[in-house]
């Protein structure tokens, strides 16, 4: 939700505080962070998160992704 907010593919925050923003563990938002790399959906950095492949991300979360901000941010397709 950030990256729909946001100019461009990089946001710019650390692991710290992403962990603040969802409740968890620092080290959990490494691991959690390094998956994502692994399948070339983001690539992290210190400080800095980017964006690679957003509708892979979205699939990703199998419609956890709010379908109001979807349509909110005209992402969503026709059905």
């Amino acid at each position: 939700m950030i990256h729909d907010r946001s100019d461009g593919d990089k946001i710019y925050l650390t692991h710290e505080f992403l962990a603040t923003m969802v409740g968890a563990r620092r080290p959990g938002v490494t691991t959690a962070l390094q998956m994502l790399e692994y399948r070339g959906l983001v690539r992290a950095k210190r400080g800095e998160v980017t964006i690679i492949d957003r509708v892979g991300l979205m699939e990703l979360t199998h419609g956890a992704y709010g379908e109001e901000e979807q349509r909110y941010f005209g992402l969503a397709t026709a059905a």
